[in-house]
């Protein structure tokens, strides 16, 4: 009963500092545009999260650990960097990596379950199992000198109000339609409590409210996560004749239920029938020069890249020979799908070269070379079974991303173009001066060294009323970039 009265006994302290955290969130990002307020909040994060799981798991060097490299240096990109496509991306990737990390580290060494649906378990279960608690925690706080009848009384009229606010929301747009005096007085009820500013309050204290019950919720679920039921203990159940849904949930996964698996015969037809054809467009290629549209190629190759992976998980295991001829058809449609790679990568650089480069192509080049370490570890796969395939694919994934944050891809975009602009004497300044803010000393210089050059100074003004118009209101909305550009056009 101690182990089980500790993490009760703390939730009002685990409350309290998620309510800090969630006001410095507040601070942070209200009605401000992010820049090192992310990392900032990041790091708070972390400082929150190895705080309340101290007796649990302590801060040291683990596997886990891996995982908060890429976080850190994602959320750094708002500090440093421009792009609005990979930043709004890294919005979505970074909390998720920090939820692998977090439920990595707090399940490493007795993980049970396949590491996705722990992850599904922790946000969509767990996470949201304990919301409902943080109410009760503060409630508990706010009426532990109270009697326990009026205690009760009081969740029970807050209940109340929760429920009543969209049937409220309901009866009044019903009444507002069907009296326009009465819509009227709705309307000039913001004009009444103008200098209240009621509604702006409101506001403030239910984004703070939310936030802090989320961050509770969410490492209360890790800290104390509901057991998933054993084997053993639903076939105990089913043998008792148990109906409840623990039992019933565990009952389904049984060995009975595996996945079907592909015949081997099968799929050794459908891969040479494949391989034919893809023989076939190698010969073609080559003959051509590497010719063919490189977005269908790209395709084609992630079709491959499915087959692949059917093959090696889901074909039933035949013979020795048969086993090894099979390999030897993936094998080849491993070294077909290479050259159809090769040949989208350069039929996509002469693309560029005639009509210029952009951030979608040069993103696609990396895809490209993305996909290719992907089959090359699926042809070691072939040959070394024991490689863990999907947690190499997990980890080349958040290499490959954290690299492409900082490439600098509008920088390289800029580059490309400069460079095509001195050999061709064409070059798109409109598109030059939509791009992050990296682009700008580029551009300084190629005014420098080319005084001439048409719509340079359109672009240059273009960033100037970015900035001019985006100024920093506060210095949680500080970038580097946005600093550096507005500086190097001080000194222009």
């Amino acid at each position: 009963m101690k182990t089980e009265a500790a993490p009760v006994r703390s939730e009002g302290k685990l409350l309290l500092a998620a309510l800090g955290c969630a006001v410095v969130h507040h601070y942070l990002f209200y009605e401000k545009t992010w820049g090192v307020s992310f990392p900032l909040f990041v790091l708070l994060f972390y400082v929150y999260y190895y705080w309340a799981v101290r007796e649990k798991r302590e801060l040291r060097l683990e596997p886990s650990m891996a995982l908060a490299v890429p976080v850190l240096l994602l959320s750094f990109t708002y500090a440093v960097h421009s792009n609005l496509l990979l930043l709004v991306l890294n919005a979505l990737a970074v909390p998720l990596l920090i939820v692998a990390h977090t439920t990595w580290h707090m399940s490493e060494g007795r993980l049970r379950t396949p590491f996705i649906f722990r992850l599904l378990d922790q946000v969509f279960v767990q996470t949201l199992r304990y919301v409902p608690q943080a109410v009760v925690v503060a409630f508990r706080a706010v009426s532990f000198k109270m009697k326990a009848g009026r205690s009760q009384e009081l969740i029970k009229v807050l209940i109340g109000l929760i429920v009543s606010i969209p049937l409220l929301l309901a009866v009044v747009a019903l009444l507002a339609s069907a009296d326009s005096i009465f819509d009227r007085t709705l309307a000039r009820l913001p004009e009444l409590t103008s200098g209240l500013q009621l509604g702006l309050t409101l506001f403030r204290a239910l984004w703070i409210a939310c936030i802090a019950a989320g961050l509770f919720a969410y490492v209360r679920g890790l800290l104390q996560p509901k057991p998933w039921p054993s084997r053993a203990a639903a076939e105990e159940d089913v043998a008792a004749g148990s109906t409840t849904p623990a039992a019933a949930s565990a009952v389904v996964v049984t060995p009975s239920a595996a996945v079907p698996r592909i015949d081997a015969t099968v799929a050794a037809t459908i891969l040479v029938v494949l391989n034919a054809v893809y023989l076939l467009f190698a010969f073609v290629q080559f003959s051509y020069f590497f010719g063919g549209g490189a977005a269908e190629l790209v395709v084609v190759t992630l079709i491959n890249l499915t087959v692949l992976m059917i093959t090696l998980y889901g074909v039933k295991r035949p013979g020795l020979a048969a086993w090894r001829f099979l390999r030897a058809l993936l094998g080849v449609l491993v070294g077909c799908t290479g050259i159809m790679l090769s040949s989208a990568y350069l039929r996509l650089s002469m693309y560029e070269e005639a009509y210029g480069y952009i951030v979608a192509r040069l993103l696609v080049h990396a895809f490209m070379i993305f996909l290719l370490v992907l089959f090359v570890l699926a042809l070691v796969k072939l040959w070394r079974e024991r490689l863990p395939l999907f947690r190499c694919y997990a980890a080349v994934t958040v290499t490959a991303y954290v690299i492409v944050n900082y490439f600098g891809i509008d920088a390289a975009v800029a580059r490309g173009n400069i460079q095509r602009y001195e050999a061709t004497g064409r070059i798109d300044t409109a598109y030059l001066g939509g791009l992050g803010y990296e682009v700008v000393p580029l551009l300084l210089e190629l005014k420098r060294k080319h005084p001439d050059a048409e719509g340079i100074d359109k672009a240059l003004q273009s960033f100037q009323s970015r900035i001019e118009s985006g100024k920093p209101a506060s210095w949680t909305e500080f970038n580097w970039s946005e600093w550096r550009a507005a500086k190097a056009l001080e000194e222009a």
